[in-house]
């Protein structure tokens, strides 16, 4: 009787010693972080699409999401581990019909460094030549930004979407108003795709 209750013992603490271990790996594993960096690698999709998926993405200030091309909503991803990322927008992406079975893999950007935080990033994704985030310059516009990053592709939508401090509004690519628009630090600038009703202007108007 004695042995096995030795045995039991031996048992409970070997259990509770490897739960304890699980609960500081999940603990110390990276998280997303407001102002944080995550990279995303999208795989088995149309090759077409990968250079408008793939890329860097900024953890939104305000509201811990940031904006992936062709999703309907933002994702929020703030205290998320890479793989509950993963998970996440691959679902996304599945319950919306854009991908059927798309493989996503997601890396989280160092955020240690207070420095890093504190530069001053406009972030730049969807149907454009090329997504970027572009270190702010005082009083950049929204045409200056976009023709940094290569103006925006054959399939870019002419309404464009901004995104400042959890708040999307809309704006006009061919309106000399809105393109004049001024740019803040942490802004998201999102060219969704175009419709096939959609057309565009031979000429900039007001």
């Amino acid at each position: 009787m004695k042995k096995i209750c030795t045995l039991l013992a031996a048992l409970v603490l070997c259990v509770s010693l490897a739960s304890r271990a699980m609960a500081q790996n999940e603990a110390s594993e990276p998280r997303a972080v407001k102002g944080g960096a995550v990279n995303v690698t999208f795989k088995n999709i149309p090759s077409e699409d990968a250079g408008n998926v793939n890329g860097r993405y900024t953890v939104n200030r305000g509201d811990g999401t940031i904006q992936l091309p062709y999703l309907s909503n933002r994702t929020s991803v703030l205290g998320k581990t890479a793989r509950d990322i993963e998970n996440l927008i691959r679902s996304q992406y599945i319950a919306q019909k854009i991908y059927k079975d798309p493989i996503v893999q997601v890396a989280l950007g160092s955020t240690d460094n207070q420095a890093e935080l504190d530069r001053r990033y406009v972030q730049v994704t969807g149907y454009v030549a090329s997504k970027k985030n572009l270190p702010y310059r005082e009083g950049m516009t929204l045409v200056e930004v976009l023709l940094d990053c290569g103006d925006i592709s054959d399939f870019g939508s002419r309404y464009i979407q901004i995104t400042r401090k959890g708040v999307t509004r809309k704006y006009d690519y061919f309106s000399a108003k809105d393109r004049a628009i001024v740019i803040y630090p942490g802004d998201i600038i999102y060219v969704p795709r175009r419709s096939i009703w959609e057309g565009r202007p031979s000429t900039v108007g007001p």
